[in-house]
């Protein structure tokens, strides 16, 4: 009686050390989580000065366009601009580009509606709008300027 006794002890602690050594090897080869996804922080930036005054103007050929920007505030030291406009054929399109002011308070630009290498350019066409999105950079911070602009009917 007393082999049958020790027997079922023994099996019995065999069972438990097998039941929680599964436990814990399953616990150490688990994939952690995944991290909880960040929220997305966009930092608005504050609009320009209501005295700033931006035009774009499609040139003859809606090839390209003409940026004009007058009254910037004192103490800009450079614009970022950025163009987005999809084509005739509804690609999505754009150009992007920094102006350093040097101290001007006006500034014109010609920007491309297209690609050049090597001295050929190829132009994007039926081009209806523009938008537009500017970004005023100075030591003291930074402001943004964003409108849509129709091109009208080729």
């Amino acid at each position: 009686m007393k082999n049958k006794t020790a027997l079922f002890v023994s099996l019995g602690i065999l069972l438990l050390v097998l039941v929680g050594g599964f436990v814990v090897i399953k616990n150490l080869t688990k994939a952690p989580p995944p991290p909880a996804p960040e929220e997305e922080k966009k930092t608005e930036l504050p609009q320009v000065d209501a005295s700033v005054k931006v035009d774009l103007i499609a040139k003859a050929g809606a090839n390209s366009v003409t940026l004009s920007v007058t009254n910037i505030p004192e103490g800009t030291d450079s614009i970022e601009y950025e163009l987005s406009y999809l084509t005739g054929e509804g690609l999505p399109k754009g150009a992007l580009g920094k102006i350093d002011l040097k101290g001007n308070t006006e500034i014109t630009r010609d920007i491309l509606l297209g690609t050049c290498s090597r001295n050929t350019c190829t132009y994007d066409q039926g081009v209806k709008s523009v938008k537009l999105v500017l970004r005023f950079n100075s030591a003291t911070g930074a402001s943004q300027f964003s409108k849509e602009y129709p091109l009208g009917e080729e």
